[in-house]
């Protein structure tokens, strides 16, 4: 089982940070949150901050962690976080980001294509 971080960036009025995922990653093109793999001996917390800072170019705070999600069809279990946006512009990396928008929770659920994890992070959220 692999494990991973998801990270919730939320702004006012209830909008949230989602990114598509670019050419060359798994799953190109899908919409999701953004996060990545833990590495060797690197705790949740620690990672979504690494993570976060290589694919947005941000530093985040990691405020709580919320649960975990199953990604369908892979051997994957990412920790949800919930963290507050510290220091940096979006920037985000070419290499794994195509496009980064801000969306209601309304609107994560009809972008598409997107993962079906999407939906759990949004109930664990309450939207």
């Amino acid at each position: 089982m692999r494990r991973g971080v998801i990270g919730i960036i939320e702004r006012p009025p209830r909008e949230f940070l989602v990114i598509r995922r670019a050419d060359g990653v798994a799953k190109p093109g899908y919409w999701c949150f953004p996060g990545g793999h833990l590495e060797p001996g690197e705790n949740g917390r620690r990672a979504v901050q690494r993570e976060l800072a290589e694919e947005l170019g941000i530093e985040v705070a990691p405020l709580s962690r919320l649960g975990s999600v199953r990604v369908k069809d892979s051997n994957h279990i990412l920790a949800v976080w919930r963290v507050r946006h510290v220091h940096g512009v979006l920037r985000p990396a070419p290499a794994e980001i195509a496009e980064i928008r801000w969306l209601s929770a309304a609107g994560i659920r009809m972008v598409s294509p997107a993962l079906a994890s999407n939906h759990r992070v949004l109930e664990m959220l309450g939207v």
